[in-house]
């Protein structure tokens, strides 16, 4: 009967090391995916600060051009079609309202 409960024992034991480490293991995992997580999600809201300060800039320098007397289609001109109307019309009020992208 001795033989029987340590071998049980042995078993239970080995079971419970088993399940410790696939515990750590996915621990382990989901830590790695976490660091990846928070490394990219730093990296997409600085890109998105900076994609909103360059679409200041531009907007700034499109209501220069319409300071100086040029219409919308004027400036899309002056930038040798590099921008379209809808998007020099989306600068031109983002920089006139001071406002971040919708």
């Amino acid at each position: 009967m001795t033989d029987t409960t340590t071998n049980g024992q042995s078993i239970r034991r080995a079971a419970r090391q088993a399940a410790i480490a696939a515990q750590a293991k996915r621990r382990a995992q989901t830590a790695e995916r976490d660091k990846r997580l928070d490394a990219a999600a730093i990296t997409l809201i600085v890109a998105l600060r900076e994609r909103d300060a360059l679409e200041h800039r531009a907007g700034a320098a499109i209501q220069a051009m319409l300071a100086e007397g040029l219409t919308l289609p004027d400036v899309v001109t002056w930038t040798a079609g590099e921008t379209t109307l809808k998007e020099a019309t989306r600068l031109a009020e983002l920089a006139a309202t001071g406002q971040a992208r919708p």
